[in-house]
């Protein structure tokens, strides 16, 4: 039989085939630049990451805490030379306070330039070392990521750059202006939106004064209150060291990830981390609001509170959400709306875990004059679902599928970086991928029923549609 070792070989000597371009390990570029490099080891990456799992490799992550108080998550993979590394910040939407949209706009203005270089310098700075450099904000975090070749003469630019756009964002007027016009075009699109529209008012009935209720994208009016000056004030008061998780996956070693991490706790600003959200109110009655509009399709979203991201609850919802409608065309919502009565072309259901409770939603698009009867089927369906809870096949069903799916999310070491952000923002044990499949394995139908039975309510639930009203509710 053939050994790890010589496995492991195997999929390095594929690797190699797939990127001749570094199989001399001499740190230089490839003829065609270090950026198709990266593109090219990407794809073999995405072919070695596969393999490992065929193998059945442990993904062991390393954490530990530096002096200045940054959390560093660290996994080697040593198959190809890549790093991924992200820093993830409490900076979401739901720091904005008076100001929706202020933390995505923060997050979209990082890589305009910083005090010492303009936007192009920064572009051409990752463009040089071939380099791939994007930053996004959510509800619960904002985050930078960064892909690069994980040679020195590579590597340390790329990782110099990231630190430099993370602490020193100049946050300039005119780049300001620039955002600002097209999130004015954004929210004339969403105001034109039935899905767009509902999920707004979702959020809003069910979070109320909770600070999830901020819409990432903003509002039309908080947009035009957002001024650079406040840009600056909520990066200082965010970003900060102690408020932050760094990821390192990739061919690098400890001494060498230790060495990063330091490096970033020194130059990321000192400031303290983000204060605990309050928990939201559950809803103690229904909810329903119609929003007209003129259009053919109504949107409709109904739903509640849902779970944290630490919740015990979390696997045996996992399940009965693949089953009810996480499933894809497997799902009861797409059997009984979709194929059975042609009501819709997609419907969906989801938990939504935050650091509070996030969302748990069922939504689709229907014509407007069969909206209030699809509706109703799908109350009708939930209770039921609740009540009676899913058969032992169905529960052993929706594990299998789920069991299936994590390994093919784990293909690409960014992905894994993905994942371990999460574990570090949300504080997740660190052999938490380790035992994700043996937790689902361990989910039993009963555990599933008392889940949906303590947390869910389908007697409670906002439900908004949008779109023109056939019938009175």
């Amino acid at each position: 039989m053939m050994s790890r070792f010589q496995s492991c070989l195997q999929v390095l000597m594929l690797c190699l085939a797939a990127a001749p371009a570094w199989a001399g390990g001499e740190h230089t570029s490839s003829p065609d630049g270090p950026l198709t490099a990266l593109t090219r080891l990407s794809s073999a990456a995405s072919l070695a990451q596969a393999q490992s799992h065929r193998l059945g490799l442990d993904i062991r992550v390393q954490q530990w805490l530096t002096p200045e108080g940054l959390r560093v998550l660290y996994w080697p993979n040593d198959q190809v030379p890549l790093l991924d590394a992200r820093l993830i910040f409490d900076a979401g939407a739901a720091r904005d306070e008076a100001l929706p949209g202020l933390a995505s706009a923060v997050a979209s203005l990082m890589d305009e330039g910083t005090e010492q270089l303009t936007a192009q310098q920064v572009a051409e700075r990752f463009e040089q070392v071939g380099a791939e450099f994007s930053a996004a904000s959510y509800r619960d975090m904002a985050f930078l990521q960064l892909r690069t070749l994980s040679q020195p003469a590579y590597r340390d630019q790329a990782l110099d750059m990231l630190a430099e756009v993370a602490a020193h964002p100049a946050f300039e007027a005119a780049a300001w202006q620039r955002l600002q016009e097209s999130l004015r075009i954004g929210q004339r699109q969403r105001q034109q939106s039935p899905s767009g529209r509902a999920g707004l008012q979702f959020f809003q009935q069910l979070y109320g004064s909770h600070p999830y209720a901020n819409p990432p994208a903003g509002l039309t009016s908080s947009i035009e209150r957002i001024t650079p000056a406040g840009l600056k004030a909520f990066h200082a008061r965010y970003y900060t060291v102690r408020n932050a998780v760094l990821v390192l996956v990739g061919d690098i070693d400890r001494e060498t990830a230790e060495h990063i991490a330091s490096t970033f706790s020194q130059r990321l600003p000192a400031g303290d981390a983000a204060p605990a959200l309050p928990v939201p109110e559950p809803l103690k009655r229904a909810r329903r609001q119609h929003i007209e509009m003129p259009s053919q399709q109504t949107y409709v979203v109904l739903g509640e509170l849902g779970i944290s991201r630490q919740d015990p609850d979390y696997f045996p919802l996992m399940v009965a959400n693949e089953i009810l409608g996480g499933g894809g065309f497997g799902s009861l919502l797409t059997r009984e709306l979709r194929e059975k009565r042609g009501l819709t072309y997609s419907v969906s259901s989801q938990f939504v875990p935050m650091r509070m409770p996030g969302p748990f939603q069922i939504s689709f698009s229907t014509r407007a004059d069969q909206a209030e009867s699809a509706l109703t089927l799908t109350r009708q369906l939930l209770a039921d679902f609740v009540r009676a809870g899913p058969d032992a096949a169905a529960v052993n069903n929706a594990i299998a599928q789920l069991t299936q799916a994590f390994p093919r999310g784990l293909m690409r070491s960014d992905a894994i970086a993905g994942y371990l952000a999460v574990m570090g923002f949300y504080q997740l044990p660190p052999d938490y991928l380790s035992r994700y499949v043996e937790q689902l394995a361990a989910v039993t139908p009963a555990q599933v029923q008392s889940a949906l039975q303590r947390r869910v309510h389908p007697d409670r639930l906002v439900i908004i549609t949008a779109g023109q009203q056939r019938a009175k509710p």
